[in-house]
């Protein structure tokens, strides 16, 4: 990420976690739980959020960025985790403020980035997810934990001193519970006959996991995102057939991110239609995220082909065959992230009786598993910066590796976790399974590197012009 620099997010916005936690802790917690206590308008004050400052630099909140955090004679300690209580969250911005945020929008929109005031007493959390945050001592504050567009917002008295905070209230929610203080972002998942992004969303904590033949699968009907049906698994309470939801703008609108994982590709034809290729460029123009893996890549190349190339076999499309890659990790602060995550999250082998499964051991290195698809190349995407020249909002590469030497070169690294901007929302594809398809429990790196950039994906960022359809 460069620089970091604290921001505030104009726009308003969910989850249902027990905040209460337990544990001792030096500071009186309680949720919010009046609606109109946290905001009513998108057009009223900030949401504060984490984004890149050109430059380098702390805050901006004059536009020099050269704030810092007041502190005071309070110092609050804790870790910020997943919704799933295990996963430590880095780079989550943790403040304390006299009133609460507006709401994030439930609906989707520009997450636009703006200067936050001086005074705000923040911190970010470190690699491992924990923090100090030093502010000053006082009743009828509230502490805000958030991550993109995870967050919880506590009320609190701060107590002189230094104080742990309860991991119940450091805990990214789980549900969208605004009147409670609770927002996570809202969700659409296609579900797909060759991955399980559904139950990678479980295990992060979106969801409640069983034991099954496949290791821990999502329980259905517990999830606290929206199934689409794409050719997998029947999940109980699915929301319908997703052409319809790609069909229809108004369905799409009511959702920040949308996953298309590795399906059967049942919506190809309609993804045909310019009609709705356009719809899916307008959803994200206005601040939607679209997440596409692996042989689902026309999901991302038709609306999007500006953006990337993909290697293609005999003329036979994305038929490249499966394959293996030791890929490393580009990121230095999603490798930071990797390195300081718990033995038990780095190698799954133990809790699954014996070895088999990639590790998070040998960093920058990383396992990543059946790859049914090829990045050649992702040319500069350039637009207009508003001020007379070009800024490029083509794709950032987060982790690369050689192909199979065959229809994927082996002896050149291609790019493999990608993220792009359009307009004020992202693209995103990743060129492998986000699960791997065989038996196991826990977390597999790619489903790290997914769990990194699904909390990276909320974070605000300056809006540009979406670039004209490549022609």
């Amino acid at each position: 990420m460069g620089g970091v620099g604290l921001l505030g997010c104009k726009g308003s916005s969910g989850g249902n976690d027990d905040a209460s936690g337990s544990g001792e802790t030096g500071v009186s917690g309680t949720s919010v739980t009046a609606t109109e206590s946290i905001g009513s308008s998108a057009d009223e004050g900030e949401i504060f959020d984490v984004a890149e400052m050109e430059g380098g630099g702390t805050r901006g909140g004059d536009g020099d960025g050269d704030c810092e955090s007041p502190g005071g004679d309070a110092t609050l300690t804790g870790t910020v985790y997943a919704p799933n209580g295990e996963i430590p969250v880095s780079g989550a911005l943790v403040y304390l403020t006299d009133a609460p945020p507006d709401p994030i929008p439930a609906t989707v929109y520009c997450s636009e980035c703006v200067d936050l005031p001086c005074e705000t007493s923040f911190t970010l959390t470190e690699a491992d997810g924990s923090f100090d945050l030093s502010a000053p001592s006082g009743a009828g504050q509230y502490l805000v934990v958030e991550k993109g567009q995870f967050r919880r917002v506590t009320a609190l008295d701060v107590s002189a001193g230094s104080s742990p905070v309860n991991i119940g209230l450091t805990t990214l929610p789980r549900d969208y519970l605004p009147s409670d203080g609770q927002f996570i972002p809202k969700i659409a998942v296609a579900v797909g006959s060759y991955d399980r992004l559904e139950d990678g969303l479980a295990k992060l904590g979106l969801g409640n996991v069983q034991d099954s033949g496949l290791g821990e699968q999502l329980v259905g009907g517990t999830q606290t995102f929206d199934a689409w049906d794409h050719g997998g698994p029947a999940v109980a309470g699915s929301m319908g057939d997703f052409a319809q939801l790609i069909s229809t703008p108004a369905l799409m609108d009511q959702y920040h991110i949308i996953f298309v994982p590795c399906a059967a590709d049942l919506a190809l034809g309609t993804l045909s239609n310019a009609t709705v290729t356009q719809n899916v460029r307008d959803w994200v123009a206005k601040g939607g995220k679209w997440y596409v893996s692996d042989w689902s890549n026309e999901f991302i190349d038709v609306p999007f082909s500006q953006y990337q190339t993909f290697y293609t076999e005999g003329g036979s499309g994305d038929l490249l065959g499966v394959y293996d890659s030791t890929g490393t990790v580009l990121d230095p602060e999603m490798e930071s992230w990797l390195g300081s995550l718990p033995a038990g999250l780095k190698d799954i082998n133990p809790i699954n009786g014996g070895g088999g499964h990639p590790t998070v051991t040998a960093l920058p290195s990383i396992e990543l598993v059946e790859n049914w698809s090829g990045i050649e190349s992702v040319p500069s995407v350039l637009v207009s910066d508003g001020m007379g020249g070009e800024i490029d909002v083509g794709h950032e590469v987060w982790v690369e590796g050689p192909g199979n030497g065959s229809s994927v070169p082996s002896n050149v690294s291609n790019p493999m976790a990608v993220t792009g901007q359009y307009g004020c929302g992202k693209i995103m594809f990743t060129t492998y399974h986000t699960a791997e398809n065989t038996s196991y429990y826990g977390l597999t790196p790619q489903e790290l590197v997914l769990m990194y950039l699904i909390l990276d994906l909320g974070v605000c960022q300056t809006p540009t012009e979406p670039p004209p359809p490549a022609g």
